[in-house]
């Protein structure tokens, strides 16, 4: 079977796995969409969570839109963003699909027409339908937010220097019927493609599209490098090109089988203010700015599929792509770019907001132990990748489960000491963590602080939590004993488990070797039921006080 021929196929396929919820009952999308989404991602275990489609979609204002909602349908959880990827449902299957298409990308394919011109709304007709008031735009973050706000865009601009395109999600909000924005931040690509053009003092032409091919949903919210195309590597993933057609009214070709794409510009002579955004840090963003957006062309699909991508508060659909993706990116980098081998995983957290907490586990080599130098050369490297992620970037050792967050903690506890292993590195860029400095504070002051502020800038710290010499061993019964367990356990039917490393002793080095003999003796004297004769030597070697 070939990939998704559009955001409808996988829509059938989510179905299918019993992994999407049809609402059939009316629901506003000013004030009830978005709370029930939210609900599993406060609620519900990872795995149990799932896609919805809201088939009758209504307004405070009364309406009734044509069409439904698409929320959380990408990556509710790992499986379902599995089922995207169309891979098995494994982090390595997942990190091997995003090698490939980076290693491979595929060229887009233009076509004269697709579904998406199946309604076009240009010129005198621009308003025919109402324009952006067609669509049922839910608000995200009920309460704080003041306006419906569009999350699951996927920009289309291009370099005026080199005509190479780039794709991008930026979110923003509605101003009118013609009216939008884009919230770019200082290192979105799209902000550099804008800047060249306010250079020439000349508008930037763009495309926003919604409900395209998951492939590129996907790609679009991943940082890919300046210069590489997303188009292309969606055409990786997919396994096949996308098919692009020619905008209406500006320069530019959009994925065929869309559901919807806002053609138009964004000025260079002026920005907006941003209204309040729940943001992926778990805080409401206030004083932020965005580029404006000129409506000049509408296209879409009959009864189209508006997609909401849910972000916000960790954990949400968008920090399970950003953990996937990043993990992807940081552990390719880490063993092609910079030849670490002994980097053995890679893990980012929804705490952290899929960026700020990363965790690198590293393996031994041909039984020789992974030196010093490896570690930090790994945690320092780790900081290439971008200005302002990791925060905190924590080495741990093979027994570590680097996703549970007990098990990175517990060998933070027990293998780390903070004045030794640890590294604090400043001039760092973090515009979205508050902690950099108050919110009255101005940006500038933020990247550059002076003796005004009173603050230092932002900062990354590096731990080393490896064993840094022989340890005991773990404090577990040894792993056949947890296995003959576990078949019991399946026998007389008890919960299914999901195992947590460690999950079964290992000696780290101090044992037997360099114990007194008796130690190791007694250990396997016991493994025989020997107890009696341990007790009798233990009663003999009484030392009087």
């Amino acid at each position: 079977m070939g990939y998704y021929k559009d955001l409808r196929e996988f829509l059938q396929a989510l179905d299918k796995a019993g992994k999407l919820r049809r609402i059939r009952r009316p629901i506003n999308k000013d004030t009830e969409l978005n709370p029930l989404v939210r609900w599993q991602f406060r609620g519900l275990e990872e795995a149990q969570r799932f896609g919805f489609l809201f088939e009758r979609v209504t307004g405070m204002d009364g309406a009734s839109y044509q069409g439904s909602v698409a929320a959380a349908v990408i990556a509710p959880n790992p499986e379902i963003y599995a089922l995207a990827l169309q891979c098995a449902n494994s982090r390595q299957a997942m990190y091997d699909k995003w090698a490939e298409a980076l290693r491979r990308p595929i060229a887009p394919v233009p076509v004269k027409s697709g579904p998406v011109k199946e309604e076009i709304h240009v010129g005198e007709g621009l308003l025919a339908h109402g324009g952006l008031k067609e669509f049922p735009i839910p608000m995200t973050t009920n309460g704080w937010e003041a306006l419906p706000r569009l999350t699951g865009l996927c920009w289309i601009s291009k370099d005026p220097d080199t005509g190479e395109i780039n794709v991008g999600t930026y979110n923003g909000v509605y101003l009118g019927a013609l009216e939008s924005c884009a919230r770019v931040s200082p290192r979105g690509h799209m902000r550099i493609h804008w800047q060249k053009c306010q250079a020439r003092g000349k508008p930037l032409q763009v495309a926003a599209v919604i409900g395209p091919s998951p492939a590129l949903v996907m790609t679009s919210i991943t940082e890919i490098p300046y210069g590489v195309s997303e188009l292309e590597v969606a055409g990786g993933l997919a396994g096949e090109p996308i098919a692009m057609v020619r905008c209406e009214t500006v320069d530019l070709e959009v994925p065929a089988a869309a559901e919807i794409v806002l053609e138009g510009e964004i000025p260079t002579d002026y920005i907006l203010p941003d209204p309040a955004s729940g943001e992926h840090t778990g805080y409401t963003f206030v004083d932020r700015t965005a580029l404006p957006f000129h409506i000049r062309g509408i296209t879409h699909r009959k009864n189209p599929v508006w997609h909401d991508l849910l972000d916000q508060f960790p954990p949400s659909e968008s920090s399970v792509m950003g953990n996937i993706n990043r993990e992807a990116h940081m552990l390719n980098f880490l063993r092609s770019a910079c030849g670490i081998p002994q980097v053995k995983d890679v893990a980012f957290h929804h705490c952290g907001g899929s960026r700020r907490l990363c965790v690198i586990r590293l393996r031994d080599l041909g039984g020789t132990r992974t030196s010093k130098r490896t570690v930090w050369h790994a945690l320092n490297a780790s900081l290439a990748v971008s200005t302002e992620w990791p925060k905190i970037a924590v080495a741990v050792d093979d027994d570590i489960d680097p996703w549970d967050l007990e098990s990175v903690f517990w060998a933070v506890s027990f293998r780390y000491q903070p004045h030794r292993d640890t590294h604090i590195v400043q001039g760092r860029g973090a515009t979205a963590d508050q902690s950099g400095g108050p919110r009255t504070l101005p940006m500038e002051e933020q990247e550059y602080p002076t003796s005004r502020s009173g603050l230092e800038g932002n900062s990354s710290i590096l731990i080393d939590a490896t064993r840094k010499w022989p340890y005991t061993p773990t404090s577990l019964p040894k792993q056949s004993y947890m296995e003959r367990a576990k078949a019991i356990w399946e026998e007389i039917g008890l919960p299914q488990l999901n195992p947590r490393e460690p999950w079964h002793g290992v000696s780290w080095g101090e044992w037997p070797e360099s114990w007194p003999e008796s130690y190791r003796r007694h250990a396997e004297m016991a493994e025989r039921g020997e107890f009696e004769k341990i007790a009798a030597e233990i009663l003999q070697q009484k030392k009087k006080l």
